[in-house]
C-alpha cells in the first residue's frame, strides 16, 4: 500500500504542476479555468488518497476524508461562478 500511495502522491503532484503550468500558459480565461479545474479536482484527489494510503487510516483518515469531499465539492462550483462571471461580463476569449 506504501507504494501505491507513493505512486498516487507523485501523480497528484504532476497533476498540480501540469495545471500551473497552464495557468500560465494560456491566454483564454476560459481555458485558464480548464486547466485550474482540472489540476485542483485531479490532482487534490490523486494526492489525499496518496497520503492516506501512504501514511495509513489511523494518522490522516477522518480529516483527509473531509478535506477530499470538501475540495470535491467546492472545487467545480468556485470554476462555474468565476466562468459565468466571465461570460455575463461578455470577456472574450
Amino acid at each position: 500500500m506504501r507504494l501505491v500511495g507513493e505512486a498516487l502522491l507523485a501523480l497528484g503532484l504532476a497533476l498540480l504542476g501540469v495545471g500551473g503550468l497552464g495557468m500560465v500558459r494560456f491566454r483564454s480565461p476560459y481555458a485558464r479555468l480548464q486547466a485550474a479545474g482540472v489540476a485542483d479536482v485531479g490532482g487534490a484527489l490523486a494526492f489525499l488518497l496518496g497520503l492516506m494510503l501512504r501514511e495509513g487510516w489511523a494518522a490522516t483518515g477522518g480529516l483527509t476524508l473531509v478535506l477530499l469531499l470538501f475540495l470535491l465539492f467546492t472545487g467545480p462550483l468556485a470554476t462555474h461562478a468565476i466562468a459565468k462571471g466571465a461570460f455575463v461580463r461578455r470577456v472574450r476569449d
